[in-house]
């Protein structure tokens, strides 16, 4: 849409010079209408710089808020992305939590297994002690030297023996079980706490993510919101600035009667040369030539003057400008409404080399340009073009 109300404008802009009727009333104003008219005109000028400039105030805001968007959508896409990999993180956390609760389980009952064999042996141990108790302090010394004969003795001490690797072995068995014990479940305690901090983190994180990219949703939704009513506004001034550009078009073609209608303006006959006299060379005529681009033959409406870059282009009549500006394969124009009937264009102008304005009232032999190359050009020159009724004819016969 925005870009169709700025084409519009400059299709606008551009038609100006067709917007006068060939045929019109040439009833003599008096210089107080004139003057009216040109008081009127400098209004509608202003309403339509004021207009331009809230255009120009609407299109930037505009492009913040696209660019806020921009941002925006950036950052929305990096936080997805981290979101995804939290969730990856969170589900492989998961994962390892289940392992280990399993082995958790797993190790608990190898603990509990473990618990009943220390406990067996505790009791095996207790009851020898009992044992012990009940008959009375006995020493090895007194086994040994009960015995009845050698053999009977070498029996006692292998049985000697026996208990008391028995015992030891007990007691190094809960030892070891003990310490197993221990370990195992401290490992898998510092393992489950590990990995509960890691999920808590995880999920912590997750959530803060969430957050933000609800927050960002809500930012989003309130740009839209507002470009969507910057965009309504900038159609109503584009709308605004047309009618206005009209009105001005209006009065422009209102200007040009009334000075078509006056002792002083351009009446029809012998157009002055652009560029002075012995500053140019013509290098294209009016009609079919040789395309300096193409080669091909191709029709050509105007003259084609050469001269040095910076040089004078001149009015070739009284009249009002009615185009200053950039036209595609013209380059840098100038355009001026002499009367109802005639209109020049003059073509090529030099970077900065246009020196009148829209509305602006010229005379005869005024500077309005420089010489120069810009658009579809091959040298520095001016390219001169007459329009009767609108329609291109052959200027030399006016030059003469």
């Amino acid at each position: 849409m925005r870009k169709r109300i700025l084409l519009a404008l400059v299709i606008t802009g551009l038609v100006i010079s067709s917007v006068v009727p060939a045929n019109v009333s040439l009833a003599a104003p008096s210089k107080a209408s004139l003057d009216k008219i040109n008081r009127e005109l400098k209004e509608i000028q202003k309403k339509k710089k004021n207009q331009q400039q809230q255009m120009k105030k609407t299109e930037q805001q505009i492009n913040i808020v696209q660019k806020e968007k921009k941002g925006l959508e950036t950052q929305l896409m990096q936080i997805d992305l981290r979101l995804n990999e939290t969730q990856k993180k969170l589900d492989k956390l998961e994962v390892q939590m289940h392992d280990t609760t399993e082995k958790a389980a797993q190790a608990q009952d190898q603990l509990d297994e473990a618990k009943d064999r220390v406990a067996k042996r505790d009791s095996l141990l207790r009851t020898r002690v009992k044992a012990m108790y009940e008959r009375g302090p006995v020493s090895y010394l007194d086994v040994l030297f009960g015995s009845s004969d050698f053999g009977d003795f070498l029996t006692r001490i292998q049985a000697l023996n026996l208990i008391l690797e028995q015992d030891t072995r007990i007691l190094e068995d809960n030892i070891r079980d003990k310490e197993t014990i221990e370990t195992k479940k401290k490992e898998i305690d510092h393992q489950l706490t590990v990995y509960s901090g890691m999920l808590d983190d995880a999920e912590e994180l997750k959530a803060d993510l969430d957050k933000q990219h609800k927050q960002s949703m809500v930012v989003k939704a309130e740009l839209d919101k507002k470009e969507s009513a910057l965009q309504e506004d900038f159609v109503q001034y584009g709308q605004e600035l047309l009618t206005i550009t009209k009105m001005e078009s209006a009065k422009y073609a209102e200007r040009v009667r009334a000075m078509s209608s006056s002792s002083t303006a351009y009446k029809g006959g012998k157009f002055a040369l652009p560029v002075a006299s012995g500053q140019f060379t013509f290098t294209s005529g009016f009609g079919v030539r040789k395309d300096p681009f193409t080669g091909r033959s191709a029709g050509h409406n105007g003259l084609d003057m050469a001269a040095r870059k910076g040089t004078t282009i001149m009015a070739a009549a009284e009249g009002i400008v009615i185009y200053a500006g950039y036209s595609n394969g013209y380059g840098n124009t100038v355009m001026i409404k002499h009367n109802a009937e005639y209109t020049t264009l003059y073509g090529h102008i030099r970077e900065g080399g246009i020196k009148v304005s829209v509305g602006q009232s010229v005379s005869r032999g005024q500077k309005i340009a420089e010489v120069g190359s810009t658009g579809r050009s091959t040298g520095n020159h001016v390219h001169f073009t007459v329009y009767k009724n609108d329609v291109e004819v052959n200027p030399m016969p006016y030059l003469k």
